[in-house]
């Protein structure tokens, strides 16, 4: 009976694993992303709902030898900057992203709160998207459908624009 039950188990098991794989895109095996297919990886932050002259949203796009921020608010264009990086730059984010195991997940849906932040991030291959992710964070608690360390994702990205301060100041 015990024999029985542990291979009921391991079936059950990996059945469950077997539903969480994505080959339909043909940059994943596995469910695994196969990192070096990146070539192009974005970060966006939406700000909360505050008086336009306050409110900053930003999107952040990193390739392998440029990145370019727009920053905006409420849609107007305050600013839209681009500055060269070195390939080991463009490696160390996507390290980054590994390193920070940034993933898709399920979070429970945000009801009854209004006025937070959110962050996406997605990543392309030559064709398409191959990842992509949203996190919504209001009232000291998250919904979407990403997961990891996204702060400390999101500090790397925003290290390598030089003048980031000054341009969510304007």
């Amino acid at each position: 009976m015990k024999k029985l039950s542990r291979l009921l188990l391991y079936v059950l098991f990996a059945l469950v694993t077997v539903g969480f794989i994505d080959e339909g895109n043909g940059n994943k095996e596995k469910g695994v992303m196969k990192f070096d297919m990146i070539k192009e990886i974005k970060y966006s932050y939406d700000d909360a709902s505050i008086p336009p002259e306050y409110h900053r949203s930003f999107s952040v796009r990193v390739a392998a030898d440029d990145v370019r921020i727009v920053v905006d608010s409420y849609g107007t264009i305050i600013s839209d900057e681009a500055y060269d990086i070195t390939n080991e730059q463009f490696v160390n984010i996507i390290s980054s992203f590994k390193r920070n195991q940034i993933r898709n997940c399920s979070l429970r849906e945000r009801e009854g709160c209004t006025g937070g932040t959110s962050e996406r991030i997605s990543c392309r291959d030559e064709k398409s998207e191959i990842f992509s992710g949203q996190i919504y964070h209001c009232g000291s608690r998250n919904g979407g459908n990403m997961c990891g360390n996204i702060a400390s994702f999101a500090n790397d990205v925003k290290s390598l624009i030089p003048n980031l301060k000054d341009l969510l100041k304007k």
